[in-house]
């Protein structure tokens, strides 16, 4: 049996095996959802966690710088006053009576009263003398200008802050100013006493030129924002002359630092905290590496049971189709081995029912084989519409071969005798008939009906296939009557008659009991020419002549009336005058 080609037609796919791609197609869905439920988790935790760190660091910046600015309230508000005290009406006293107040705040180191030409000086503790002042009476109002950032006093090594007033008269024409002289560190006591800048990098510094005012922790030293090249420092820098307050995230995911940041009102300064990104963000850290681990394990878990059960099933279709592979070779012995009562189950056993038919069908065709042609029975199998009742009307050439003498032969020999000859007659020229494609109609007695159809061909080359056939049937009785021989068995001459014609082609008998063979007038006149020929000879009819004359040489012509034909016939007694013609 020719086993089935694979379809080439058929889809390729980039796994070979069934274990391969149902394990790709129930663990990509699992990956797909475990990875895109534990990275938005993790976006979403981190984004809360710094969002959290955010609000709570910018709550501290705000309140240090609160801080600073309540330091500065009370002297700002009486230099205010100050500066509004030389208006016309005011006390002649006032603005001294305000210089005393300033001296007597916290922190306040001095409170310098500079006119033009002629300064004075009042310290804390002492009451201003001189001719300055009779000149608190010459200005008219007080501006604010500028703070200056801090800078050691050289007499007492101690940072300071100076907060300048300009003082202008009636005309706007500036006559002097006034100074007041502040402990930095009083300022900033309250702040750098605080855990959260003792814990953290955190510095103030100048919004316009990024120089650091005051640094803890790591910055410690340092003395511009960025001089380092670090470019999260420069990131804040540049975010200080655009927003007020905010946050800057470093590189990395998640980022390595975050700064925040923060500015006061009154001086040019703002406060800068860094932050490690890991140490805030260290919860949603380790539970991305718990989940990474678990969704590991679960993944290794599935994977294991869809190979343990995938394995079940792709191994028993493994064994269908090597089982199949053998039944295509005839092999029907061994069954497969049914383990589970599932879907895989219920197909194993189908297989194995399958298994018997095939045997019981085969079984019966090798039976019935001996009977019926194997061409034929391809033909019937591949074109089920021949299996049908009926027929058609086709040109053939018809082959009827028969032993000379032999009914009288078998009268003097016993009938096991007689089926043995016949056995080995038939075995000698049915492989011949095969060869040359010939199609058995029927045995009839020691005769035998043939008959070529053109299925793919012409007439003449079908005619000349039943020729050749004929002449190789003559042959192979030389090599059988040797064999005869040898086994003391009687010798045998055969007559072949060939005609061609039209017939009907086509199954004869019932639904139940039919055969494939022809009908016509064309049979009996083939039957006919065969009783015309002697021992050893190939006679054929005057219309099978023309098609084969290169082929053949006339031993003898017969102008005869056969039975059932009105007219005379001429027939012509044939051998090989060349090789047979090659198809």
């Amino acid at each position: 049996m020719r086993r089935p080609t694979p379809n080439r037609a058929m889809k390729s796919y980039p796994f070979k095996t069934l274990r391969s791609r149902l394990t790709v197609l129930l663990i990509t869905p699992v990956v797909v959802i475990l990875l895109t439920g534990g990275i938005w988790g993790f976006i979403h935790a981190r984004n809360t966690m710094l969002g959290q760190w955010t609000e709570h660091v910018m709550l501290q910046l705000e309140q240090a710088a609160h801080t600073i600015e309540a330091g500065l309230s009370r002297p700002m508000e009486l230099m205010k006053i100050f500066g509004q005290s030389g208006a016309g009406g005011t006390s002649a006293d006032l603005p001294e009576i305000l210089v005393d107040k300033l001296k007597t705040l916290p922190g306040v180191v001095a409170v310098n009263v500079n006119w033009h030409g002629v300064p004075s000086t009042f310290q804390p503790g002492t009451r201003h003398k001189g001719p300055g002042r009779n000149r608190f009476k010459q200005f008219h109002r007080g501006t604010f200008t500028r703070i200056l950032p801090p800078v050691v006093d050289e007499t007492t090594g101690e940072q300071t802050v100076s907060i300048n007033m300009i003082l202008a008269d009636a005309t706007d024409t500036p006559v002097g100013n006034l100074e007041i002289v502040l402990l930095f560190e009083a300022l900033v006591a309250h702040i750098t006493s605080d855990p959260w800048w003792q814990n953290h990098t955190a510095c103030i510094v100048d919004r316009k030129t990024g120089k650091m005012v005051l640094t803890s922790g790591l910055m410690r030293g340092r003395n511009l924002l960025g001089e380092t090249g670090d470019r999260l420092e420069q990131s804040v820098k540049d975010a200080l002359g655009e927003k007020s307050a905010g946050t800057v995230w470093g590189q990395g995911q998640p980022p390595k630092r975050i700064a925040g940041y923060h500015s006061l009102d009154t001086f040019p300064w703002a406060f800068v905290v860094f932050a490690d990104g890991r140490t805030i963000l260290a919860p949603i850290i380790h539970f991305r590496n718990g989940f990474i681990i678990g969704a590991a394990a679960l993944i290794l878990t599935i994977f294991g049971i869809i190979r343990f059960n995938v394995d079940r099933i792709s191994s028993t279709i493994k064994r269908l189709s090597q089982r199949a592979v053998a039944i295509a070779d005839g092999d029907y012995k061994e069954k497969i081995e049914v383990t589970a009562r599932d879907e895989i189950g219920l197909l194993a056993d189908s297989f194995n029912t399958m298994i018997d038919g095939l045997r019981e069908r085969d079984a019966i065709r090798n039976t019935f084989g001996m009977y019926v042609d194997p061409d034929l029975a391809r033909t019937l199998l591949s074109q089920p519409q021949a299996g049908r009742l009926g027929g058609r009307r086709r040109d053939v050439a018809i082959l009827m071969a028969d032993i000379r003498g032999f009914t009288p032969m078998t009268e003097k020999m016993p009938p096991e005798q007689t089926v043995d000859i016949l056995n080995r007659y038939f075995s000698a020229i049915i492989p011949l008939i095969q060869h040359h494609r010939g199609i058995i109609v029927d045995f009839i007695g020691d005769g035998i009906l043939v008959f070529f159809e053109p299925l793919e061909e012409t007439l003449d080359t079908a005619a000349r296939r039943c020729l050749q056939c004929a002449f190789a049937m003559q042959d192979a009785m030389n090599r059988l009557n040797e064999e005869l021989t040898q086994h003391e068995l009687p010798d045998l001459a055969m007559g072949i008659g060939i005609n061609v014609g039209p017939v009907v082609v086509g199954n004869i008998g019932s639904e139940r009991r039919k055969k494939y063979g022809i009908v016509g007038s064309a049979v009996n006149i083939t039957q006919r020419i065969q009783g015309q020929s002697r021992a050893d000879e190939v006679v054929i009819s005057e219309a099978v002549y023309p098609l084969v004359r290169s082929d053949v040489a006339v031993s003898r012509t017969i102008s005869t009336a056969l039975k059932g034909v009105t007219s005379e016939m001429q027939l012509y007694a044939v051998r090989p005058n060349k090789e047979p013609h090659q198809e």
